[in-house]
């Protein structure tokens, strides 16, 4: 049974590598640690240092008349060639196995980018994503289609320079009651979405779908079954799908996840006794036919790495 896990290494991911170019050293030895300590099946690898997207020629993306100025970004544009060059590097630091790079939705980093991390809630980007859209919800558009455009360059260039196995494609929908309804979603977010998809499965067999439940964000997971990327994660607890009936759901494609990443869950808190009873019930409640087990998002930072594997361990043993 095929397992793996994830985690940040910066102290903030939002931390912007053109800005403080240590972060990316951060990273990597943290990665390189990491592989060492913890026998995961695949490699998932972070973006700490890029989750800022540059928006060249706005100064500042919470004001409507900047976005109006917003230039795509050239193939050689920093943010483009540092992700290119990350890869690499996370590519060698993860050995032999599958290596899979993080790409965020173009919802998802416009949203980021209107607050201050750490400082402001995250749940208020996507307020002020919501304030945005009805201010002019065709420019709104238009930015998340110039962004769009920029990630399938990323996605091309990461094919034609590294030896990667796919793409790690995070989205999530807009936790604002103004936008979170089917209409917003048929119209606006999922074109959005599967434009950057059929980019990624264009240039890479096999990707993987996530649909992200961080910090208490949830997703109505029928929407997005027509999403085309081949293997599917989400939060199993949060949107109350198990790992069986997801599978279902995304008509018998691969699934992953199904471990609580929080600090409340097993895998954190719990001895190893409760932690490998929970991987044993997993695998008998969804099967070992098309099933990877793994977290439904990123592990705390401090989690003591033999409850890992403790949980890998058991996966492959059971």
């Amino acid at each position: 049974m095929p397992i793996s896990f994830w985690r940040h290494f910066a102290e903030s991911e939002f931390t912007d590598a053109s800005q403080e170019p240590a972060v990316l050293d951060i990273n990597l030895q943290g990665h390189r640690d990491y592989y060492q300590a913890v026998d995961v099946d695949f490699a998932k690898t972070m973006l700490d240092g890029y989750f800022p997207y540059p928006f060249r020629g706005v100064t500042d993306p919470k004001d409507v008349e900047q976005l109006k100025k917003l230039s795509p970004l050239d193939e050689d544009d920093p943010w483009i060639r540092g992700q290119v060059e990350l890869a690499k590097q996370q590519e060698d630091l993860a050995g032999d196995r599958p290596v899979f790079i993080t790409v965020f939705s173009p919802l998802i980093l416009l949203k980021w980018a209107l607050i201050e991390h750490y400082v402001e809630p995250l749940l208020l980007s996507d307020q002020l994503f919501a304030d945005l859209y009805e201010q002019d919800s065709q420019l709104v558009s238009h930015v998340l289609g110039v962004i769009a455009k920029d990630l399938t360059k990323v996605v091309t260039a990461l094919k034609k320079e590294t030896g990667i196995t796919g793409i790690f494609y995070s989205t999530q929908s807009i936790q604002d009651q103004r936008l979170d309804n089917h209409e917003f979603f048929d119209q606006v977010m999922e074109p959005i979405d599967i434009s950057v998809q059929d980019e990624i499965n264009h240039q890479f067999e096999i990707n993987i779908l996530h649909i992200c439940g961080f910090d208490g964000a949830t997703n109505h997971l029928e929407w997005f079954t027509n999403y085309p990327l081949q293997v599917i994660n989400w939060a199993t607890l949060v949107d109350h799908y198990s790992l069986a009936e997801g599978k279902k759901l995304f008509g018998d494609r691969v699934v992953l996840g199904g471990i609580d990443n929080s600090v409340k869950g097993v895998l954190y808190a719990r001895s190893k006794e409760e932690i490998q009873q929970e991987v044993r019930r997993l695998i008998d409640e969804a099967g070992k036919q098309g099933v990877i087990l793994g977290a439904d998002c990123t592990v705390p930072r401090d989690i003591p790495y033999e409850h890992l594997q403790w949980a890998i361990e058991e996966a492959h043993r059971y």
